[in-house]
Formats: structure tokens, C-alpha cells, sequence
């Protein structure tokens, strides 16, 4: 039979080897059929691309990273170390927050995020849920006419369709996992909305960091309140 490699064009080799194989007895052209379409199977494989580090878009059967180094145990307790710099990506329609992309599925996914305190994420919504664990640093969520001190240790889940906020009192670090997940830096990410769609069914917000209330996030701030979100817009 004629010796084919895979620098000889596909269309070129199937002819050749169909003349070939007309040829051969009915049960010997089967054998060598599937021997054939095995070995070409086998090279296509071989000349896909390989995927881009750092590339987990696509379909895998496992997806990890690390994303903590592992201190060990005291005592009872596990410890892990996480880096409290800013991330090489910037949040898509934020001024300061950025942030390290860890996975996705494409449908799933998770980052870190780092917001400088005092800044934060203005009133916006999402194209679907998101779970943040808060990792470092003390912060802000508002939503539904509140806003409520969020801590190490916690982990919190806002519906992508409601108007919320997240805001940094000290640098803050949030793992968030999303569904479905967009990329840091995409436009889809989140929308922007108005801040009255924060405010509760009366018109009225109330920090509970410091017990006060009002109908907008410039009246909390004249009151003296320094965590309206109003400010990251």
C-alpha cells in the first residue's frame, strides 16, 4: 500500500488510499478502513494547538490553580497566606479595583478581586449570581436599602439582578465565584445603574455601620456616614 505522512494534504491522501483500498477483499478493506481513520484520528490530535497558559476556557475534566499559599496548621486551625496586592487585571467600569482571574469554565468561574479602601464597586447589577468570600480587609455591601459591614471569614450572595454595591473600608480582598462567569476586564461583567435603585421601599437607605439614615447617598455623607457607595460612581 502507499506510504502517506501528514504533510500530504488530506483531500489527496483519501484519494489515494480509496483507489487502494477498492482493491483489497471485502474484509481486508474494513480492517484497513478502520486502521486508517484510527491513525488519522490520531494525528489530527497531535496538530491541534496545545491550549494557552493560563487558558481554562475550555471544556476540561478538571479545572485548578492555586490561588493561597498553604501555612500549615495551628493547632486545629488551617492558615493560608493571600497576597494583598492589586491584581494585574482591572475591573471593567470600577476606578480602582482589580483583580486575578483563577478559573472558568465558561459558564463558571472564579477571581480575586483587591479594592483599595475607600473605593469600591458603584451600584450595579449582574448578568447572573455571584458568591464573595470575603478573604481580606474590612468592607461594604449594600443592597435593599442597607449597607452592613462585611468581614474576614464571611461569605455573602447577592442576586445578579438586584442593585448592589461593594465597598472597601480597608484593602479588600474577595474571592468571587460567578454564574454565568465573565472575564474581569469584560463590558458584560456588570451594568451600572442609578443609586436610587439602592434604596429600600420607602425611599430611604440606612448605614448600619453607623446608624444612620437618609434618601440619598449625599444626605448620608452630610450626616456624616463615609460609606455610601455614591462615591465609586
Amino acid at each position: 500500500m502507499t506510504e502517506t505522512t501528514h504533510r500530504v494534504p488530506v483531500e489527496q491522501a483519501l484519494e489515494v488510499l480509496s483507489e487502494e483500498l477498492h482493491s483489497l477483499a471485502p474484509a481486508e478493506r474494513e480492517a484497513k478502513a478502520v486502521e486508517l481513520l484510527t491513525a488519522l484520528g490520531r494525528s489530527k490530535a497531535a496538530e491541534a494547538p496545545a491550549p494557552a497558559p493560563g487558558d481554562t476556557t475550555g471544556r476540561k475534566p478538571l479545572l485548578i490553580c492555586d490561588w493561597a499559599t498553604d501555612l500549615g496548621l495551628d493547632g486545629t486551625t488551617q492558615q493560608l497566606g493571600i497576597p494583598m496586592g492589586p491584581g494585574p487585571t482591572r475591573v471593567s467600569k470600577t476606578a480602582d479595583a482589580t483583580g486575578r482571574s483563577l478559573l472558568s469554565s465558561g459558564h463558571v468561574g472564579a477571581d480575586i478581586l483587591h479594592i483599595p479602601a475607600g473605593s469600591g464597586f458603584a451600584p450595579h447589577t449582574h448578568p447572573g449570581d455571584h458568591l464573595l468570600f470575603v478573604l481580606a480587609g474590612t468592607g461594604t455591601i449594600s443592597v435593599a436599602g442597607e449597607i452592613i459591614e462585611t468581614r474576614p471569614g464571611q461569605v455573602y450572595m447577592v442576586e445578579g439582578a438586584i442593585t448592589h454595591a461593594v465597598g472597601a473600608i480597608t484593602d479588600h480582598m474577595i474571592l468571587s465565584v460567578g454564574a454565568p462567569h465573565r472575564h474581569l476586564d469584560s463590558p458584560e461583567r456588570q451594568e451600572l445603574t442609578e443609586y436610587a435603585a439602592l434604596l429600600g421601599d420607602l425611599g430611604r437607605i440606612t448605614c448600619r455601620l453607623c446608624d444612620i439614615e437618609a434618601s440619598s447617598g449625599e444626605e448620608l455623607a452630610a450626616k456624616g456616614c463615609p460609606h455610601s457607595p455614591h462615591r465609586f460612581g
